[in-house]
């Protein structure tokens, strides 16, 4: 009998948004249920995560390469294995992040969309927003961790150029955006494992479009 299906979700969203923690619970939810899984993060744990953790250090194109090339090392060695032994595999940030967070150091969104165009696109890519105000208000109240975080109006900027991302990756892949402004990590979970749960039904190769909210 071959393994069952696996799957590959991406999550992402403007720091202060709640990954982390819906993450956690989206694991929670799956580790209940008997799914085998597997989470994940970028940039990685690697020896070029680590290079690409260093933001404060590197910038423009030297920072946007680190980051696509943890990226295409961990669709080798993490994720491209697990969804061929039937894991759902989650990682937190992933290809929108990177047509992101370097839009911040003035590369433009073009140059990213190449840089990342041999990424294997997810089979659910999750965007979450929320009100600009009450993001910023999470992330400054729990600390700023790096550089990004610090420039004014960073929150807003990064909200503004996901949507513009979540446009870009809708033509390739299933693109599910949440507003959690309202919605507790919780629900948010139990959002993103209803749609984890219809992919795992549909016949393989289905294309899934789905509504921007519970």
């Amino acid at each position: 009998m071959p393994p069952p299906r696996g799957l590959f979700i991406s999550i992402d969203g403007p720091s202060g948004i709640g990954k982390s923690t819906t993450i956690r619970h989206v694991g929670q939810r799956l580790a209940a249920a008997g799914i085998a899984h597997h989470l994940t993060a970028e940039p990685t744990s690697g020896e070029i995560g680590v290079l690409a953790r260093a933001v404060n250090r590197y910038d423009g194109p030297t920072l946007a390469c680190l980051y696509a090339a943890d990226r295409y090392h961990h669709l080798a060695e993490i994720i491209r294995p697990g969804v061929a032994a039937g894991q759902i595999v989650i990682t937190d940030r992933y290809v929108p992040s990177g047509l992101v967070m370097q839009r911040l150091d003035g590369l433009t969104l073009t140059y990213l969309r190449h840089l990342n165009a041999h990424a294997d696109p997810p089979d659910l890519a999750v965007i979450l927003t929320g009100d600009p105000a009450r993001v910023a208000g999470r992330l400054h109240a729990r600390g700023t961790h790096n550089r990004y975080q610090d420039q004014a109006d960073s929150t807003a900027t990064e909200i503004r150029h996901y949507a513009e991302a979540a446009d870009a990756l809708s033509a390739c892949t299933t693109v599910l955006r949440l507003d959690t402004t309202n919605l507790d990590p919780a629900t948010v979970a139990a959002t993103i494992h209803d749609r984890i749960d219809q992919l795992r039904a549909a016949p393989t190769g289905a294309t899934i479009r789905l509504g921007g909210q519970p």
